[in-house]
């Protein structure tokens, strides 16, 4: 396998981790949706699910050769600030249970490998091509992501809105008894 190819399972495997932590941990354990406190932390998660959504369709279709391999590393080192951002956040607001704090550290685990791996794609091959993005297709891969990548940026808009909702509600004067 080429180092793009591991970055790529260790995407696919990203999105079931964090797919397992949105179902899991933030809907059916913390129901973030209806928690006022958690507007903050939904936005991020929205932001971050937008980066992933690009992340995980853009690398799944496309070889991004010369100036664009450093853009998709920005793009992977802006998840990971994002979730940095995101995890001080949490801690803020709510005590995390095993199960979370426990998938948490995997998913950091893995995004430090697809990101090196991602790295190692960029700088000993892409970032010697002439700039462009070029169309590639990985058979079982591709699609896997394509999938991800979809659920993910429906996930990023439910998000927005029920961390603009949140927001609102937080601002809005009490109620009159």
């Amino acid at each position: 396998m080429t180092p793009i190819e591991i970055a790529l399972v260790l995407l696919v495997v990203h999105g079931g981790l964090g797919a397992f932590d949105t179902f899991v941990n933030h809907e059916w354990r913390e129901h973030l949706p209806q928690r006022t406190e958690a507007a903050l932390e939904l936005a991020l998660h929205s932001a971050r699910s937008w980066l992933f959504g690009i992340s995980f369709a853009g690398l799944a279709w496309l070889e991004w050769h010369g100036a664009w391999g450093w853009v998709i590393l920005g793009i992977l080192v802006l998840e990971y600030v994002v979730t940095i951002a995101d995890s001080v956040v949490e801690d803020r607001i709510r005590i995390l249970a095993p199960v979370e704090r426990t998938n948490h550290m995997l998913l950091a685990v893995n995004s430090g490998l697809y990101i090196a791996f991602v790295a190692w794609q960029v700088v000993t091959r892409w970032r010697h091509e002439p700039s462009a993005l070029v169309p590639v297709r990985y058979p079982v891969l591709s699609w896997l992501l394509t999938a991800c990548a979809a659920a993910v940026v429906v996930w990023a808009v439910r998000d927005a809105l029920a961390a603009l909702k949140l927001a609102r509600r937080a601002a809005a004067p009490p109620r009159a008894a």
